[in-house]
Formats: structure tokens, sequence, C-alpha cells
């Protein structure tokens, strides 16, 4: 088999899962911020739904990095640092778009270890509301259609 054709197969699932889990975070932090502001108790199925999509978030992520390394931008590391510094596609291909795309996790993760340590449920509503919110801007901005942010 190919391997451009595994790339390419890898890029659509990239992309189709990429939509799928901004708009599981959306659904997220819109629902944790408006049951904050409506002093509702957090139930199990609020419980659900954040995990439902720090899974997601974690399974974008891999395939990601499966797609990083197969993918024919990768090669640009051969030209130097220098010319990726120079090159601002080649910068935001292989430097910001990973490290904006790992902050993005990190900041979904400690929002879950957060809010699991929290003691009220208001608490617990403002903690993934805040982190997802900030992991959904930093995906947002490690799009290349979210350049103009």
């Amino acid at each position: 088999m190919n391997l451009t054709i595994i790339f390419e197969w890898i890029l659509q699932l990239h992309s189709l899962w990429a939509i799928l889990t901004m708009t599981i975070i959306f659904y997220t932090v819109l629902r944790s911020f408006f049951s904050a502001l409506q002093n509702k108790i957090f139930k199990l199925l609020d419980l659900r739904i954040a995990l439902f999509t720090l899974i997601f978030c974690h399974i974008q992520f891999v395939i990601g990095i499966i797609l990083y390394f197969l993918s024919p931008k990768f090669k640009w590391w051969y030209n130097g640092f220098e010319e990726i510094l120079k090159n601002d596609e080649y910068f935001f291909y292989l430097v910001k778009h990973p490290l904006l795309n790992i902050f993005s996790i990190l900041s979904i993760t400690i929002g879950w270890s957060l809010f699991k340590k929290a003691k009220t449920n208001q608490k617990r509503f403002i903690r993934i509301g805040i982190f997802y919110l900030i992991g959904f801007l930093l995906i947002l901005l490690a799009t290349p259609y979210g350049k103009w942010l």
C-alpha cells in the first residue's frame, strides 16, 4: 500500500475528527457556563459529556501526531531550523501548529483534573468551562484558517 494513500486517508480522518471535536468542545463550554450561571447541580450526564470531550480531544491529538510524522511537510526539517524560522509556512506547520495543539490538550486535561478536585457544583462547571474554552481557542489558533485570530 502506498504511503501517500495512507497519508490522504489519515488527513481526511484528521479533518473530520477536528470538526467533530471542535463541535463537542464548544457544546461542553456552553453547557458548563450556562449550568454555572443557573446554579445547576453537577450530574452524571455533565461528567460524561466532559469526559467524552476529553477523550475526543486526545484521539484528535493522536491522529495529529501520526499525521505529523507521515506528512511530506515533515521533510522540511531537513532544511534546517534557521530556514524554518524564516519561512512562515514551515514555521506554522512544523512548530506553531503542534505546540498550540499540545497546549490545548494540556489545558483541557488540566481543566479535567481541577474539576475533579472541586467541591461545589459551580466550581466544577466553571473549571471545565474556562479550561476547555482556553483549549478551544488554542485549537482555533492552531488551524490554518485561524491565523487571522
